[in-house]
């Protein structure tokens, strides 16, 4: 490649998990509209192969992932190409940099939600997907662990993507319903829109993914601006330092994590502006 970085941006073009690379695509193009002209973007569609593509395209760094799993076989790659990664959305080791919250906190979470609330038993509903069988794995681990019993008579967690809680609410008995949300994606509003009248409880990260986006790209950008020919471990550390989220040794948010809120106290922007969640060029994004 030419004298300017160039940055590999990794976000899913299309399937469930397309919002998810929307919501990173709009950052790289605020950044472009920002004209900085500090990088060159370059992007790739998450599949399995992406990660063979870029490790060896010379690439100065590479940004995305919202499917763990697939971050987390990408990572060797990326690290021994000696080519850093910023994970806004996920966690994948302690190597990358990332601005996610840990999952494994996010089982132990919804139980101690669940016990918060009063509920005697906890009762899972999920998704297709290993992931949400996995999720749920844990969360019925956790549960049992607090003396939650498992059944219909107490708190019910549904464990799906946001666009597709309805399919679920059927399960739902008169107790509270803890869900996984993140009003930094669009579907966050029809989630609103489906729990609606519903004692209705959002376990969500402490920071959106708009602004965990944010942060990544803007980091990113400033070390890429100050020094345009760092690569490898000192471009990794620039970037560490210029972020506006402290990260921790292991790469991870110091003191963030998961929250319990009452779904219409998620985010204070969609409640004003009655369903629609946080913008990727509002001034949500610009923490």
């Amino acid at each position: 490649m030419g004298d300017q970085p160039v940055v590999a941006v990794v976000a899913p073009l299309t399937g469930p998990r397309a919002a998810w690379g929307a919501v990173l695509l709009a950052q790289v193009e605020q950044a472009r509209a920002e004209g900085s002209g500090a990088c060159a973007w370059h992007v790739h569609d998450e599949t399995s192969g992406a990660a063979a593509v870029i490790a060896a395209g010379g690439y100065a760094a590479v940004v995305g992932h919202s499917d763990g799993e697939l971050a987390r076989a990408a990572v060797p790659a990326y690290q021994a190409a000696g080519v850093p990664c910023l994970l806004p959305f996920v966690r994948a080791g302690d190597w990358p940099l990332s601005w996610a919250p840990d999952d494994t906190a996010l089982a132990r979470t919804v139980a101690e939600g669940a016990v918060a609330l009063g509920a005697d038993a906890l009762s899972v509903v999920h998704d297709r997907g290993d992931a949400w069988a996995g999720l749920a794995r844990r969360i019925r681990k956790e549960a049992a662990a607090a003396g939650l019993a498992d059944g219909p008579s107490g708190a019910l967690a549904v464990l799906a993507a946001q666009e597709r809680f309805a399919h679920f609410l059927e399960a739902a008995g008169p107790g509270p319903v803890l869900t996984p949300a993140d009003c930094g994606v669009p579907a966050f509003a029809s989630l609103a829109a489906a729990a609606r009248g519903r004692t209705v409880w959002a376990v969500h990260p402490q920071t959106c993914a708009v602004r965990r986006a944010r942060t990544a790209v803007t980091a990113l950008t400033e070390a890429l601006s100050d020094a345009p020919a760092l690569r490898g471990p000192a471009l990794s550390a620039a970037i560490r330092a210029r972020s506006g989220a402290l990260l921790t040794a292991t790469s991870g948010v110091l003191g963030d994590g998961w929250r319990i809120s009452r779904l219409p106290a998620v985010c204070h922007l969609r409640s004003a502006s009655r369903g629609t969640p946080c913008t990727p060029f509002g001034r949500h994004a610009r923490y």
